[in-house]
């Protein structure tokens, strides 16, 4: 629960600390969170810049292989020689041609050092063109499964990409000495120049050893401790630089949504940012992996920087808020301080009039013209010995205008702190008219058009003092807004629905004035969505108001009925209806008056 400030000055220091908090705190929160996304934003530019680097190098190699393929395949006298050893019985080809086609292949593949090997064969014909005396096993399921795919590709020129495998095929071939994966490109060797040759002469096979991808990987991992696979398009592992980082089966199937994304997720419990792209070349796709580490770092630094700075400004700001609070509230403080003296019953004094605001000024002098009013009612009153409860009522109401203009001071100075132009000169045009209405007294009685204004001009201050919460609904008819009624009848019910029933409800407070015509009376109602009242408060308050023995005074429903008794006797009368929880609603009956006389004797002070 909020601690109840008494006061006014240490109220308005907290509540604009507690802000100017808030509003450093938002913005400190603010651009850190733009910042670390700006940071993440980077990361993840520059790890794709880097893995697109990645696809772009291994592109460039593996397409100069594949050029190279391709220039094979061209080749007319390979293509010559390849037709005549199919043609050859025996199924073994000519140990010239096998010399030539040995001696075309080492001319094109012999300078790479990273091959493990390369041939060309026919699967049908079991011939074999190889760079050495090495042999290979044409049973061997990739091999068929090569061979099988070529036989079906009706055109010449045409390269596959075949992911990590074994090569088993090989005759030299070593389970336990060699262990490492080659990936394999192949190229179909067909009659270029005559594409209605339907014959498949041989396939050209390029051994590429993995372990040779690691240049490709090094500088990338050095340079952000990223790490990398290539995946096939079986979902089969090409190649990579950490085994202990792995994906899932539905974060492999997301790679292959899109050519190119990003996304973050937890893997091994470390947050990391995956970051993929797809080779132009093989369509296989290269993933990088980025742990948060390094920007957590960062971002870690910031954070405490962040912190450091807001602290210092809230320091400063607080300190300065205090000083400009007290100069600021000086003035209102003053008002108050006076307005106490006054609500002692100190009528004589005075407050001066000069202020360094204007509101301030303005409002000094209607204090002091108040109080003069006041004095002078006073006086008449006495002098001309009205009736008790008038005078009563008089003392009573001199009583009662400091105490609401207090508050309303104490609003208007918050309103000031807080830069609300618009609202102060609301507020201090609404009091300016609701006392020049308090202090009009020639005569008590007023038109109900008159008491509905000065109503409104209250319920805009309370409106202005309670952020807004009240909602107030006002109806009369037209043809009785003439009708006199004893002045300020209706806003201390207003008050006391306010402070008694509407003040310790949560929510949305509604307030209804409804004034309507019958066939000999006027009856007012005024209700709100309050507290409510107690049973046995209210049978009190109901016996009290029953009672025609003497009152003790009290501003309230009370005074009321007295003074509407003094003006209307028995004709009029004050009922309070109640249920506790739901609300509270008080009905009058006043008498309509016999004739325009009646009427014309209340004066209007809207002039």
């Amino acid at each position: 629960m909020w601690l109840k400030l008494k006061s006014f000055k240490t109220s308005i220091i907290l509540y604009f600390s507690l802000l100017i908090c808030a509003s450093l705190t938002l913005l400190g929160t603010i651009s850190y969170r733009t910042f670390s996304s700006f940071t993440e934003r980077e990361m993840v530019k520059n790890t794709t810049s880097i893995t697109d680097q990645v696809n772009q190098s291994l592109d460039l190699y593996l397409n100069e292989i594949k050029d190279s393929l391709h220039f094979l395949a061209i080749d007319q006298n390979l293509i010559t020689m390849l037709q005549d050893s199919v043609l050859e019985e025996g199924g073994f080809a000519s140990t010239m041609d096998r010399t030539r086609i040995s001696i075309l292949l080492n001319n094109i593949f012999s300078e790479k050092s990273d091959i493990r090997g390369y041939f060309i064969y026919n699967n049908d014909y079991r011939k074999l063109y190889i760079n050495s005396s090495r042999s290979i096993n044409f049973e061997s399921p990739f091999l068929k499964q090569v061979w099988k795919d070529f036989k079906e590709t009706p055109y010449a020129l045409q390269t596959k990409f075949y992911g990590a495998h074994k090569p088993d095929y090989y005759d030299n071939y070593d389970k336990k000495a060699d262990s490492n994966n080659v990936i394999t490109i192949a190229a179909n060797i067909k009659d270029a120049y005559d594409p209605s040759n339907p014959n498949l002469y041989g396939v050209a096979v390029f051994d590429y050893n993995i372990n040779k991808l690691n240049h490709i990987f090094e500088s990338t991992q050095t340079q952000l401790g990223i790490e990398s696979f290539i995946l096939d398009n079986e979902k089969q592992l090409v190649y990579q630089t950490d085994s202990s980082l792995r994906l899932d089966e539905v974060e492999l199937d997301q790679l292959f949504h899109d050519s190119e994304g990003y996304w973050t997720q937890k893997i091994q419990g470390q947050k990391m940012l995956v970051v993929y792209s797809t080779s132009a070349v093989t369509g296989w796709k290269t993933v990088s992996l980025l742990p948060f580490t390094h920007l957590d770092k960062n971002l870690s630094v910031i954070r405490n920087t962040t912190l450091l700075l807001l602290v210092i400004m809230i320091v400063v700001t607080i300190v300065l808020a205090s000083v400009i609070t007290i100069r600021a509230s000086q003035p209102i403080l003053k008002l108050v301080n006076f307005m106490k003296k006054v609500g002692t019953g100190n009528l004589n004094i005075r407050v001066e009039r000069q202020a360094e605001y204007e509101e301030i000024m303005v409002l000094n002098r209607g204090v002091n013209d108040m109080l003069d009013k006041i004095n002078e009612l006073i006086e008449d009153s006495i002098n001309r010995q009205l009736l008790q409860k008038e005078a009563e009522y008089n003392a009573l109401q001199a009583k009662m205008n400091p105490h609401f203009l207090y508050n309303t001071l104490q609003s208007i100075s918050s309103l000031s702190i807080l830069g609300r132009n618009e609202d102060i000169e609301l507020v201090t045009h609404s009091l300016r008219e609701l006392l020049q209405y308090s202090l009009y007294h020639m005569n008590d009685m007023v038109q109900i058009k008159d008491e509905l204004h000065a109503v409104e001009n209250y319920l805009h201050i309370q409106n202005i003092r309670y952020d807004g919460r009240i909602q107030f609904d006002i109806q009369a008819d037209e043809r009785i807004l003439s009708v006199p009624i004893n002045k300020f009848v209706l806003q201390p019910i207003i008050e006391n629905s306010i402070y008694h029933g509407l003040e310790s409800k949560e929510g949305v407070w509604l307030i209804s004035l409804v004034i309507k015509e019958e066939l000999e009376h006027i009856q007012i109602i005024i209700s709100d969505n309050g507290i409510g009242i107690e049973p046995g408060k209210l049978s009190s308050i109901r016996q009290e108001l029953a009672s025609t023995s003497t009152r003790n005074g009290r501003i309230g429903l009370t005074s009321i009925a007295d003074r509407l008794m003094l003006r209307f006797a028995s004709k009029a009368q004050l009922t309070v209806d109640s249920e506790q929880g739901k609300g509270t609603a008080i009905r009058i009956m006043i008498p309509k008056p016999q004739s325009q006389e009646g009427i014309h004797n209340a004066v209007d002070t809207t002039d």
